[in-house]
């Protein structure tokens, strides 16, 4: 992304995160045309000037447009975990969360204590998910990143976790390399200035990855289409995924890349007529709701594209759908 883009990126970022703030109180009424019970949406994002925040604010939006709930409003929450705790209590409907979060919900693995019914109402999107270093570093493929110093993410966040379970699964253990605890931002400039040998990046575009390739000559570091093959064979948490000619300052042809999977998380018990309303409206807007934050293109470009092949497992991020929203995509035609 140029800096022309990167502004007009950072200026729809400030407009739609005012929409996190609205409460707008609207009538709601069913397909017979007759008022229907009114419903709050709350979706717990992330923290503020993230990906998940703005997504999650463009999304409330469009379901306040929609005039079928009472009010829907984007809060931001420190992370998966405390997203979780309040969807369980009651006090949020929706939650961002990775694949992999998901999965560890589900199953009960660390860090959650239990096993936790949780259910994907919409997509978010399959982000591509790649180690970037700069031009002249001699690593050429990910098998070459034993021994260096890699930007793993902040310390018990996601990315580090993402990072455990690619490389691990590739027979790289943290023990192989020296992790450089650091979020996106502090870890690119760990980058430029020689701190870092490389990053695990993804969340196109964000902030310090547009700086690093700005200000830098920068690289995405290879990986195979069998190497690829071997991490999406797990449990539906990571695909096989292309990063574009363009996507990046000087990524100039098609790469394979690994996606991860991410979506907007409901519990089993949510009433099916509340996801149902979420779907449709999503469904239907997508588009719209891509143009404000372009990081949900990739649920069109990316997901809606595997459907022929897998079917509801397209859209679904680690959980199943909820029965509400399957019924949702399969009236807009989405799935059969």
């Amino acid at each position: 992304m140029d800096a022309r883009a990167n502004k007009k990126f950072v200026t729809a970022l400030k407009a739609v995160s005012l929409t996190a703030a609205l409460v707008l109180a609207a009538p709601a009424f069913a397909q017979t045309g007759k008022p229907a019970k009114q419903t709050d949406v709350r979706i717990a994002t992330g923290t503020p000037g993230g990906a998940y925040y703005v997504m999650g604010a463009v999304l409330a939006d469009e379901l306040r447009r929609s005039g079928l709930f009472a009010s829907a409003t984007a809060e931001a929450s420190s992370g998966a975990l405390e997203s979780v705790r309040l969807m369980r209590n009651g006090e949020i409907t929706l939650s961002g969360m990775d694949a992999n979060w998901v999965k560890a919900a589900i199953n009960g693995v660390a860090p959650f204590k239990e096993k936790l019914e949780v259910r994907t109402v919409v997509p978010m999107g399959a982000w591509a998910l790649f180690f970037i270093g700069l031009d002249n570093s001699p690593i050429r493929n990910v098998m070459d990143l034993k021994g260096k110093r890699i930007a793993v993410g902040a310390k018990g966040s996601g990315m580090e976790q993402h990072a455990r379970v690619v490389l691990g699964t590739l027979g790289i253990t943290f023990k192989d390399f020296t992790p450089v605890y650091l979020a996106f931002g502090p870890g690119a400039a760990a980058v430029r200035e020689g701190k870092a040998d490389v990053q695990l990046q993804c969340c196109i575009p964000n902030a310090g990855l547009t700086q690093l390739t700005e200000l830098s000559q920068a690289r995405v570091i290879g990986i195979t289409r069998e190497q690829i093959a071997k991490i999406a064979s797990g449990e539906g948490v990571y695909a096989d995924g292309v990063l574009r000619k363009g996507a990046l300052k000087n990524h100039n042809e098609d790469a394979p890349v690994l996606s991860i999977l991410n979506g907007w998380i409901g519990m089993a018990s949510l009433p099916e007529e509340t996801a149902y309303s979420i779907a449709k409206v999503f469904a239907a807007n997508l588009d719209a709701i891509a143009k404000k934050a372009p990081q949900y293109a990739s649920v069109r470009q990316e997901m809606y594209a595997r459907i022929a092949a897998q079917g509801a497992g397209a859209i679904e991020t680690g959980a199943p759908l909820h029965p509400g929203a399957l019924r949702a995509f399969r009236e807009a035609g989405v799935l059969k």
